[in-house]
């Protein structure tokens, strides 16, 4: 059996990808390890970008670097500012909108949502 070891990432390395309206650097994902349930990923938006509404089969929890948007769950609004952490449970539809000239933030969440085509939240492959 070979030695399980930590791994280390540095962001500045990472390529962004698309998501919504925001720019994406994916520091873990269990879809390209194959293994695992949680993604942890950078995610950056500008001032009006926005995600469509959606929901994670799992938790997914935040951490705000810089800036502030507002999460928008429940007929409910959830201000995000540098330092708020939020924990969102499974399965609650929420959508999120950037209110500062940028937003900076650290997610984990589960790999297999909506996002990636879930069915059971409704969203067609």
């Amino acid at each position: 059996m070979s030695e399980r070891l930590p791994e280390v990432k540095e962001l500045g390395e990472i390529a962004p990808v698309q998501l919504f309206d925001f720019s994406q650097k994916v520091l873990f994902s269990p879809k390209e390890r194959g293994e695992g349930f949680i993604k942890f990923a950078v995610t950056t938006g500008r001032r009006g970008a926005r995600s469509v509404p959606h929901a994670h089969p799992r938790d997914e929890v935040t951490l705000t670097l810089k800036g502030e948007a507002v999460l928008r769950a429940n007929g409910q609004e959830f201000f995000m500012r540098e330092g708020t952490a939020l924990r969102l449970p499974p399965g609650v539809v929420h959508e999120v909108e950037v209110l500062s000239e940028e937003w900076v933030v650290v997610a984990a969440y589960c790999d297999e949502c909506q996002l990636c085509h879930a069915p059971e939240f409704g969203v067609p492959k």
